[in-house]
């Protein structure tokens, strides 16, 4: 039995928190803390509203009143009346109060990334390309990374759908290149750098300095680098797979995965069905270890560890937490 190890890494990225709050201070149910910032600011109400999936005008559309009246409302400009508040709550459960607060994010200082920017690297992409398999247009996307536009449900949406995760507007630091994941993959399909880059369509010299760390990758080169050092090698390769194992945790849970190994439901037939231990992954999950077994060219049983699957993270260093 052989084993084929590669590391897997996930990043993570140290995030300043930096919404804040000039409005009553009894908005209960929303979180706002902090000192004081520029930025754009939006009513409780709005925020609140968010929180469902609704922005103004369709909060007012389901209230039956006017958009313009009720933001008005929102801002202290004109009363609350006990009519209004009863609409309100009637739709979102709660009245936030008056008055406004600064928006998601804040406005970020000059030389700081942010982290729309950060995991749209991880996953291979630009700003650019994220505002476009979104719908949205690139100068919205960067204002609203910067903390300069108030980021509506519906833009939202999107572009957790093209991220794949929770939308932050914050500060994040950016993580550096990880030499030892080039290394270890360049190893694992036996190339030289001059290959790699040839393969990555890139020169050996752009090659070179993001192995020493000195430029910031973009999301197209880690995409580059990632498609093909990360696809398995010859020695990877096993067929037929019999065997799909992922080990997780979550919080104070975890669990164990098993795929092709039988079950309860089918009468434990080999090669069918699943096994689920601690239930099914939730979303967010940190993958523990993950392996793929089945036979080698010469019949034996090999035990291949998966290759990060998780995107250019693989390519990046982690960011440990401020104070660590």
């Amino acid at each position: 039995m052989k084993a084929n190890t590669n590391t897997m890494s996930t990043v993570s990225y140290n995030t300043e928190p930096s919404v804040h709050t000039s409005g009553d201070v009894n908005a209960s149910h929303v979180n706002y803390t902090g000192e004081a910032a520029t930025g754009r600011a939006e009513s409780h109400l709005s925020v609140a509203a968010r929180e469902r999936g609704l922005n103004i005008k369709e909060l007012a559309a389901l209230m039956g009143i006017g958009p313009s009246h009720l933001s008005q409302v929102a801002r202290g400009k004109k009363t609350l009346t006990p009519y209004m508040s009863a609409k309100i709550e009637a739709v979102l459960g709660w009245v936030p109060p008056q008055g406004v607060v600064h928006r998601q994010g804040g406005v970020l200082h000059g030389g700081e990334s942010t982290y729309l920017r950060e995991r749209a690297r991880e996953q291979g992409m630009t700003l650019r390309q994220v505002a476009d398999r979104a719908g949205l247009t690139y100068g919205y996307v960067v204002q609203v990374s910067r903390g300069h536009r108030n980021l509506s449900p519906a833009a939202q949406a999107r572009m957790e759908s093209v991220l794949e995760a929770p939308v932050k507007i914050e500060a994040a630091q950016c993580p550096a290149t990880d030499p030892n994941a080039l290394w270890e993959r360049m190893d694992a399909h036996g190339w030289s750098q001059n290959e790699t880059a040839r393969r990555a369509g890139i020169s050996i010299g752009m090659l070179s300095q993001v192995m020493n760390g000195k430029p910031t990758p973009s999301g197209d080169l880690l995409r580059r680098l990632h498609g093909v050092l990360f696809a398995p090698s010859a020695a990877e390769l096993v067929a037929p797979v019999e065997l799909k194992v992922i080990a997780w945790k979550k919080g104070g849970r975890n669990g164990v995965v098993i795929k092709g190994a039988g079950g309860p439901r089918n009468g434990g037939k080999p090669g069918d069905g699943t096994i689920r231990v601690g239930g099914r992954v939730p979303w967010g999950a940190e993958v523990q270890f993950a392996y793929t077994t089945g036979y080698d060219s010469h019949g034996r049983v090999s035990v291949n560890h998966v290759v990060d699957g998780r995107g250019c993270s693989a390519l990046l260093k982690r960011c440990e937490p401020a104070g660590i």
